[in-house]
């Protein structure tokens, strides 16, 4: 009984990792996306670089036992968009 209760425990810590992991590495792929597009925009950079931690975790979301964990876009462009109080970013509406 004791290795089951171990195994188990074992296996949601593994699950918790890879969902904090993916959350970490999404989080930090999506911002360079974006400081990229703003390119020589200071402005735009620096409101990415102050917005976007609240943005991100407003819009991300973790998921559950039956649902995969995923990133709002729409949200966290609106989102930084709305903070900054200019429209630096627009998303992708067609779905392409």
């Amino acid at each position: 009984m004791g290795r089951r209760l171990l195994g188990a425990a074992v296996a949601v810590v593994a699950i918790l990792g890879m969902k904090f992991y993916n959350k970490a590495s999404a989080h930090d792929d999506v911002k360079s996306r974006l400081v990229a597009l703003c390119e020589a925009d200071a402005e735009c950079k620096a409101d990415v670089e102050r917005h976007y931690e609240a943005c991100f975790d407003s819009s991300y979301k973790m998921g559950g036992r039956r649902q995969s964990s995923n990133l709002d876009v729409d949200a966290l462009v609106k989102c930084v968009n709305t903070r900054s109080g200019v429209p630096y970013f627009a998303a992708n509406q067609g779905g392409e």
